[in-house]
C-alpha cells in the first residue's frame, strides 16, 4: 500500500530491502510495476508514475515536502535598474518554526515587452546560468544562493533552513536528502511568485524553468520530478544521481568529437561510481536507505525513470551535457537515459516535450544552452517560430555511427509501446 500524509511524506509498505533485490544489469522497464504487471494504457501511466515517485523517495532522495504545512512570504530590495535582492521567508505551520534564505532577481531590459501573464522566469540553483543570455531573450532569472548553504548544507550534517524546519531523523519519513532539500528551495521561489512577487515584478507564475549544474543539476532534475509546477526542467551536467544511468559506464570508450570541433579520438576516464555518491562528502545528498546499495545493478530504478516523472502534456524536459572533460559526469550515459525516457514520452504522445543538447565543452549552462532553452520554450509555450532546427535537440554526438555503442542497440525496444 502507498499513501501520503499532510506533510507530503509518501509511505510504502511493500518495497523490498536492498539486500532482497535480485541484481539486474538490464535498464529497468519504466512501464513495469514492481509487482510485475505492465502499464496497459496511457490512462494507467499516472499510477505507475506515482509508484516511481514513491520508490525514489523510499530508496534514494528521501521525503518530498509538498508545502502544505508552510506559509511563505518574501521581501525584495532594488539593487539597480534590473536587479533585486530577494529574501524568502518560510514558516512551518505545525511547529511555528521559521527560516529564510536569499536569492537574486535579474529582469530583462524594460525595452523588452513581457508576454501576457508576465516574463517567463528561469530559477537557478546558483548564479552563473548564463543569466545575461536569458535576460537578453526576455526571461527573468532568479538564482538562489545555494553556495552559502542557506537552504541546506552540502554535507551530511543536515543543517540550513530546510533542516531547521524539517530536522533529519532516524525514521524514513524524517529523512530528506540534500538534493531534495535544494529542490525545495527552488520550489519556495515559486511560492514567493504566487504570493505576490510575480505580480509585483511582472513575472509569470506558471511559465517557469528550473536549472542547475553538477550537484545542482542533480537537484534540478529531482526538483522538476517532484514539483510539477515547473513547466520546464533543465538539468546540466548532472551525472550519477542526476540524469545519467547508473548501469551504463563509458570508462575506456573512445569517441570522435570532431563534429563538435574537438578531439577525434577522446577516451573517457573514470565515471562517478555509486560508491562516490555514498562517500562522506556526498552521502548527505541522499537518504539512509540509499547507502545500503552496493552495486548499480541492485537498484530497482534507474535515472530514465526519474526523467519520466517530468513527462506531462504541459511540461518539458531539457537535458544538458558536455562532450569533453566530463568523464566523471558520464555524458554518454545521460544520452542513453534520454533515449530511455523518450520511450515514455513517445508512449504518452508527447515526444516533442523532451530535448537534449550535448555541447562541446563547459561544466555549465553555457550561452549556447541558454539560447536553445529559451528558443525551445518560446516555440512550445508561446508558439513562436523556432530559430533552431528541432531535430538538433533530438540527437547528440553519441548517436553518430562511429560513437554509438552497439551493445545498447534496442535496449528499450522490448518495453511496452502503448
Amino acid at each position: 500500500m502507498h499513501g501520503f500524509d499532510s506533510q507530503g511524506y509518501y509511505g510504502s509498505t511493500d518495497f523490498k530491502e536492498p539486500s532482497e533485490i535480485k541484481p539486474d544489469w538490464r535498464v529497468p522497464n519504466p512501464f513495469r510495476f514492481f509487482n510485475g504487471e505492465v502499464v496497459g494504457s496511457r490512462s494507467e501511466w499516472p499510477k505507475r508514475a506515482a509508484e516511481i515517485s514513491v520508490a525514489y523517495q523510499h530508496y534514494m532522495y528521501g521525503t518530498y515536502r509538498d508545502g502544505s504545512d508552510e506559509e511563505v512570504s518574501y521581501a525584495i530590495k532594488k539593487n539597480g535598474d534590473n536587479s533585486y535582492s530577494l529574501t524568502v521567508n518560510v514558516r512551518r505551520i505545525s511547529t511555528g518554526k521559521n527560516g529564510s534564505f536569499t536569492a537574486t532577481v535579474l529582469m530583462p531590459d524594460a525595452s523588452i515587452k513581457a508576454p501576457d501573464g508576465g516574463y517567463p522566469v528561469i530559477v537557478g540553483m546558483h548564479a552563473g546560468i548564463s543569466e545575461d543570455t536569458a535576460n537578453k531573450n526576455g526571461y527573468a532569472t532568479i538564482t538562489v544562493d545555494m553556495f552559502s548553504h542557506g537552504v541546506a548544507s552540502d554535507d551530511a550534517q543536515h543543517s540550513g533552513v530546510f533542516y531547521d524546519l524539517y530536522p533529519y531523523g532516524p525514521e524514513p519519513e524524517e529523512q530528506t536528502g540534500v538534493l531534495m532539500a535544494w529542490g525545495w528551495g527552488c520550489s519556495k521561489i515559486l511560492d514567493a511568485l504566487e504570493a505576490g512577487l510575480g505580480k509585483e515584478l511582472n513575472i509569470s507564475t506558471v511559465n517557469t524553468v528550473v536549472t542547475g549544474v553538477s550537484r545542482w543539476g542533480k537537484a534540478a532534475i529531482v526538483c522538476g520530478a517532484f514539483d510539477h509546477r515547473f513547466k520546464m526542467t533543465a538539468p546540466s551536467c548532472s551525472g550519477a544521481g542526476g540524469v545519467a544511468l547508473y548501469r551504463y559506464t563509458s570508462e575506456g570508450r573512445t569517441y570522435d568529437f570532431s563534429s563538435k570541433g574537438a578531439d577525434s579520438a577522446y577516451t573517457y576516464g573514470r565515471n562517478e561510481p555509486i560508491g562516490s555518491l555514498q562517500s562522506p562528502g556526498e552521502r548527505g545528498w541522499f537518504n539512509d536507505m540509499f547507502l545500503k546499495f552496493k552495486t548499480p545493478e541492485s537498484l530497482p530504478l534507474d535515472q530514465h525513470e526519474l526523467c519520466s516523472l517530468v513527462a506531462d502534456s504541459d511540461r518539458y524536459l531539457f537535458i544538458i551535457g558536455s562532450c569533453i572533460y566530463e568523464d566523471w559526469v558520464n555524458a554518454p550515459s545521460m544520452w542513453y537515459s534520454y533515449l530511455g525516457a523518450r520511450e515514455v514520452y513517445k508512449a504518452l504522445g508527447i515526444e516533442d516535450n523532451i530535448a537534449i543538447n550535448i555541447h562541446k565543452q563547459g561544466h555549465a549552462v553555457i550561452a549556447e544552452d541558454m539560447e536553445y532553452i529559451t528558443d525551445y520554450f518560446d516555440c512550445h509555450v508561446y508558439g513562436k517560430e523556432p530559430k533552431f532546427n528541432p531535430d538538433d535537440l533530438r540527437t547528440s554526438v553519441f548517436a553518430l555511427e562511429q560513437n554509438a555503442d552497439r551493445d545498447m542497440d534496442g535496449f528499450c525496444s522490448q518495453w511496452l509501446a502503448l
